[in-house]
């Protein structure tokens, strides 16, 4: 994400992706903290993560989603 930050990454709309990316990563921090302290990967959170950042990503940045499908895949199944 820091890569895409220093690029200047644009939306699929064209606006900058700044803000996105910030609030992405800040999630992302978020979560691990919660994991780290013994909580398991929120399922539908990733779910809706990964809608919200499809919504908004442009089809050149595929890795990106690729990597957060696999944190959607590791948060398993809703129980």
């Amino acid at each position: 994400m820091r890569r895409l930050e220093r690029a200047g990454l644009r939306t699929a709309q064209g606006a900058s992706a700044s803000g996105e990316l910030a609030r992405l990563g800040a999630e992302l921090v978020a979560r691990r903290a919660d994991v780290a302290a013994g909580a398991s990967l929120d399922h539908d959170w990733a779910g809706r993560t990964v809608r919200w950042v499809t919504g908004w990503l442009p089809d050149g940045e595929l890795p990106l989603l690729a990597r957060l499908g696999a944190v959607a895949r590791a948060a398993g199944a809703p129980s």
